[in-house]
Formats: C-alpha cells, structure tokens, sequence
C-alpha cells in the first residue's frame, strides 16, 4: 500500500513538473518585436533572391518596393488562403530599354509577372514546412521560375533548402531529377515574348537543376532578422538579360521590423550589390487596424406609466422609436405597433453586418415597447429594397441583451426570411414623411493613372470628384459623376491603339488625354421587387466614361440558396472622348447571363456567359474570398472567341483587385470601401460594361447564408 502511494506521489511530482514546462514562458514573450518571416526580393516571402517555404497569414496583404541595379521590383502579395501566397510584380530593368528611342525615349524596360505559392506540408517536430512555387507563371519568361522548397524552424533559426529550375536553377548544380520519371522534362524553351500564355510544358523543366538553400535568424529583442542565402539565378551567365557581374553566390541581409506594418531591408549581394527594400503589409482578415470603441447605444427602458401611455397614443411611440434609431444611423421607414407585436423596417448604410443592424434596432425598440409586445420583427432595406427579416422572441432577446443567455440561442427561437412584391412598409401603420426629391452630394480628390507605357512608368491625373444622387421617389434616382482636372501628365501620351478589332476599350489613352473635365456619368436607374427574391433595374444615359445608352438587368435570389442567377442586356453607343454629350459612331449590343455560388470559406464566385463591347463572345470567371472583417480578395479572367492575334499582348483578359472596409481604420462603425483593381492590359477583347448599381453587388450577400455568418454581431 505505501509502495502505490509513493508511486502516486512520484506519478503526481512528474505530472505537475511536466505541465509547468508546457505552461512556462519564454523570455521572447517578453520581447517587444513579434518577428515574422520577411520578403524576399520579388515580393514572396523568402531570403532574398531565393523564396522559402514559408507563406503570410491568411488575409494578408503587402506592398513592397526592392530597388537595386540593375532590377527594380515594385509588388502586391497577397494571401486569400493559408495555403497560397500570390504575387504581381513589376520590374523596372535599368540595363535595357523600353524599345528604340523614337518610340519610347530613354525609358528603361518595363516587365510584368504574376507568381504562386502553394503550401503542400505544414510544419511539425519532425517535418518542416514544404511549399511550391511558380515564378512569372504567364509573363514574358524573362523570370520564369518554378521550385519546391522546405523550411524548417529550430530555435531563432528558419533554416531552407529546395530545388529551383529555370531562373531559380541557372547554377545548374545537379540534373534535373525530373527527366528520370519523364524525359519530356528535359526540355525547356525559356522563350520570351510578349506574355500572357501559360507556357506549363515548360514547367519544371530543363536539363539542369539547382540546389538552394538558406537561413534567417530572428533577433526579437532588437526587431531584427538576418539573412544568408546561397544564390543560384547566377545572372552572370546571361540567361535573363545582359550579363551581370557576380563575385559571390552568397548573398547577406538585415531586415528591419517596425510594429507589424513595416519591414525596411538592406542587403549585399553577388559581392558587389546592394540592395533597398520596404514593405507595408497588414492582416486585413482577422480584425480592424485599430479597436472598435463604437458600443450599441443603451436606451433606458420606460417606466411603467409611460408604458401605459404609449398604449392610448402610438404617434408618440413612433416618434420616439424613430428618434432614437436616428441616432445609430439607422432610419426608420415604417412600423406597426399591435397587442402583441411589433414590426419595424429599417435602412440604414453604416453597418456592413446587417444582424449587428437589426441587433441594434431590436435593443431599441425592445427598451421603448410596453411589457405585452412578445414579437419583433425587423424588415431590412438595402436602398430602397426590402431584402430579408429577422422574426424575435422579445423575451428571449432581452435575456441575451442582459447577459443571461446568448446570440445563438436568440437564433434558435428566431425566423429569417425573405421579401419581395408589395413592399412592407407600404402596409404599416406608420410611415415618416420623406420629400422628394432627396440630393445627396459628396466631394473628394481622386486619381487615375496608366502605368508601365512605353511613354513613361506612371502617367496620371489628381482630379476632384463630385458625385451627385438626386432621388426623385423610392426606387428612381439619377446619379452624375463629374471630374475636375486639378493635375496631369497625359500630354506625354504617345502610343495609339493598333487593335485590329473595334477599339472599345484601348483608346484609353485618348480619353484621359482629352477628357480631362469630364462626366464621368449621369443615368437614371430604377429598381424594384416584382416578387419574392426577384429583383430588377432599368438604367438609361451615360453609363459610363466610354459608353452611354439603355438596359437593364433582373437577379433572382433564392433567399435558402447558395446559389443565385441573374441577366443583363444593354444597347449602347461609344462617347467622345471629351466625354460630355457627344458619341461617336460605334454601337452594340452587350449582355451576359450570370451564375452566382456561394462556397465555404466565405469563396464566391461569378460566371458570365454572353456578347462583349466589341462583339466578341466568351465566359468570364470570377473567384474571390470574404473575410468575416469584409475584406475581400478577388481575381477574374475572360476567354472569348477571339484569336490570340486578335486580341494582342496577353492573349486573354486577366485581372485582380481588392477591397478593404473604411471602418476597418476606424475606432467607429463607417460607410465606405477602398477599392483597388488591376487590369495589366487594357484590351478591347472580353470588355465588360462597367455597371453602376449592379444588383449582384448590392443584392448578392444579403441570403440567409449571409445572416448566419454575421449572426456573432447581433448583440454587439
């Protein structure tokens, strides 16, 4: 018997003793900098020239200049996913020329590129990190590139080590493994040319190989990282542009951690060169950049006299009620007070979560309602469209308000549905007095820009921009955009359009040269319900900078579905390039069927099947992901029955763009997105009218999938 017990005791001693390793802290804790893998030069994260197998966070995104010579990179990385880090990158080379003089004067070369990294192992105590990457995956080849890294963590040490073919395996230190499994690997053409292909035979390939390797050491306490890393681009052979001097394959370098914003680096390299880089970088997926101190307003519930009094005069309940959702910027549109029930409908644009709306309407309401309302029911407007209601127990709510019970067990005794046809607040008994017409006027600066001509790397325009809403009823607006040129370069435009089909789109040039005070637009737009989940809008006028005329789109939005479709169709003109009233000779008709999903992860996707501006016929794919913050990832790519020929440099139309919620930088709950896309090209093969109010996008994310992943907001 004491022998069990001082085995016990003993067993006991160790559990504890074990347990207060596990639970010790490290003296790095104590550190001010949270270290982080760094860039490399070309935008991924990496060493320098060399990439390792570490990826930023899920939802990050940076941007990065490296400035060096001959090679100048200027980035945008970005990480939808934890498994994928993508890069578009732009490279001045400062050895070579744009083209000859009388077309592009003494501007260096330009080249653009588009790189991939697919995290295949995550690390654990016996494996490391193990990704794979393309480099310029359908640019002109000049850093075409493809490797298979690994990189494993023991200490302050990331210690990487890979295998890198084309620009990443010029050292040629091994044969291409590869070929003994095919030998069609052997091959590799490492053509350049305009770009725009997938050139994916030529993947992986090539006679020789090389082994890379390297190492980063972090120095928490003083914000830094070192690097060193055996270089096997060995741009002393030629293969990517004049040759270079080398006096070393190693390659030295600091990087500097300012907060977790800020990277700034130097390093030496090929023993002769050194290098400058910095880079911005924000986590936009997991929380604003700063703390949210906006709490839901807390109304004083009413005695009971005065309970007893809203009974006998409901006018007075309805001012009241309105009075107050003003104050959190939510406008009441209609109400109907009953016995037993309460049913209000809002609008309002502050909140980007329509539960943390309704939540907020719900506290209000329920703080002002007598003691009898056991149901309310809150409609939602997005403009002036009813687009879903939350049905409450009022009691089961107020319990959850008072911390006595939760936000998913309001769900669970809550109904979320759908409207359409008859608005609702058409049949309530309140509805407060609006005077038509409303105007509605916002001003601010703005840029538009062309970069990387033959002309110069950046030709743009600082203009003010007015935009103008005059709402003449519920549903009927017209919205102008007018510019107003404050400064531009565009006088250095020299490199017309030489599209062999009609140029719908590529006299770009033309139209910010010549428009520089512009109306940008001014249409007419109606929008309407004409049944449950079926939406509609007409729109006629100046659609848009480079096209005027009539249309319209209807969406249908099956409130339970993941899935939603829709179709639009419009005739149209081209404006002149002043763009005032005048158009020039070319019309068409253009349209697409669209096909709308949503998936998991908070994945959407759009297909559009149909006719082009310049008349051509195709599919456009776009595929993006939402962050719960609303920060959204998204990139696109048209296929028409265009030739390559045809439809010139690039082959196809490709894209990316980005958008990030203004409230995510403010300690307050705001209206307002930051929005940024990039088209390499500007093509007139696969143009898309450019569509002011689509229903999609106003409509789009308002199913009850939509509710549910923002149901976590309703009590805040």
């Amino acid at each position: 018997m004491a022998q069990k017990i001082i085995f016990k005791n003993k067993f006991l001693s160790f559990l504890i003793l074990f347990i207060s390793f596990e639970l010790s802290s490290s003296i790095d804790d104590y550190f001010p900098y949270d270290l982080n893998p760094t860039s490399a030069n070309f935008g991924e994260t990496g060493l320098m020239e060399m990439p390792t197998a570490r990826l930023m966070e899920e939802g990050s995104l940076k941007f990065g200049i490296s400035a060096s010579y001959p090679n100048e990179y200027t980035y945008l990385v970005a990480s939808p996913f934890s498994w994928l880090e993508a890069t578009y990158r732009y490279t001045e080379k400062k050895n070579l020329k744009y083209g000859p003089a009388s077309y592009s004067g003494n501007q260096s070369a330009k080249d653009k590129g588009f790189d991939l990294k697919f995290k295949v192992l995550k690390e654990s105590y016996y494996f490391p990190n193990l990704a794979f990457g393309i480099r310029d995956i359908a640019g002109t080849g000049t850093f075409a590139g493809e490797y298979l890294v690994g990189s494993k963590k023991i200490g302050h040490i990331d210690i990487s080590l890979g295998i890198g073919w084309g620009y990443l395996g010029q050292d040629g230190n091994i044969r291409n493994p590869l070929i003994s499994v095919n030998e069609n690997f052997q091959g590799r053409a490492s053509l350049e040319g305009q770009g725009g292909k997938f050139n994916y035979l030529d993947w992986f390939s090539g006679e020789r190989a090389a082994i890379f390797g390297g190492l980063e050491y972090s120095l928490p306490r003083y914000g830094f990282n070192l690097k060193l890393e055996y270089d096997t681009t060995n741009p002393d052979l030629g293969f990517s542009g004049p040759p270079l001097e080398v006096k070393s394959r190693f390659n030295f370098g600091v990087t500097r951690s300012f907060s977790n914003l800020l990277d700034l680096g130097l390093s030496y390299e090929r023993g002769s060169e050194l290098r400058l880089f910095f880079s911005l970088k924000g986590n936009f997926g997991k929380k604003g950049m700063v703390p949210k101190v906006d709490p839901p307003r807390n109304v004083i519930a009413l005695n009971q006299r005065q309970k007893d009094r809203i009974k006998s005069d409901k006018g007075l309940f309805y001012r009241s009620l309105n009075r107050n959702l003003r104050e959190e910027s939510i406008f009441l549109q209609g109400a109907t007070y009953e016995e037993s029930s309460l049913d209000l409908v809002i609008a309002q644009n502050r909140f980007r979560s329509y539960p943390r709306a309704a939540g907020r309407a719900a506290r209000i309401a329920s703080a002002l309602s007598p003691d009898e309302i056991g149901k309310l029911t809150i409609v939602m407007m997005n403009g002036d469209i009813e687009i879903s209601s939350i049905t409450l127990n009022r009691y089961e709510f107020d319990k959850a308000n008072n911390y006595k019970s939760s936000g998913r067990e309001v769900l669970s005794t809550s109904k979320l549905g759908s409207l359409g046809g008859t608005p609702t607040y058409l049949e309530t008994d309140f509805q407060p007095t609006v005077k038509f017409p409303e105007i509605f006027l916002s001003m601010s600066p703005a840029l538009k820009h062309q970069i990387g001509g033959p002309e110069a790397f950046y030709l743009g325009q600082l203009w003010w921009r007015v935009d103008t809403t005059v709402k003449f009823k519920r549903g009927l607006s017209l919205h102008t955009v007018l510019g107003f040129d404050i400064y531009n370069n565009f006088h250095e435009f020299a490199n017309p359009s030489y599209s062999t089909i009609p140029h719908v789109r590529s006299d770009i040039q033309d139209y910010l040269a010549e428009g520089e005070n512009n109306i940008a637009r001014m249409k007419v737009d109606y929008l309407w319900s004409p049944g449950k989940d079926w939406f509609a809008r007409l729109d006629v006028g100046l659609l848009e900078e480079m096209f005027g005329g009539y249309g319209g789109e209807i969406y249908y939005r099956p409130f339970n579905s993941n899935f939603s479709t829709g179709f639009s169709w419009h005739h149209v003109k081209q404006r002149a390039y002043r763009q005032r009233f005048k158009f020039r000779d070319y019309k068409t008709g253009t349209g697409h069927i669209g096909l709308y999903y949503d998936f998991p992860k908070g994945i959407q996707s759009q297909l559009f099947i149909g006719k082009y501006l310049a008349g051509d016929k195709g599919v456009t794919l776009d595929v993006s992901r939402r962050f719960k913050t609303g920060f959204t990832l998204g990139i696109f790519a048209t296929k028409t029955n265009l030739s390559e020929i045809e439809f010139g440099e690039g082959s196809f139309d490709k894209g990316f763009y980005f958008a990030i919620p203004l409230d995510m930088f403010y300690p307050t709950y705001q209206p307002g997105v930051i929005t940024f896309g990039l088209h390499p090209l500007t093509k007139d093969g696969g143009a898309m009218l450019n569509h002011h109010n689509g229903l999609y996008g106003l409509l789009g994310d308002t199913n009850k999938r939509s509710l549910l992943r923002d149901w976590s907001d309703f009590l805040n």
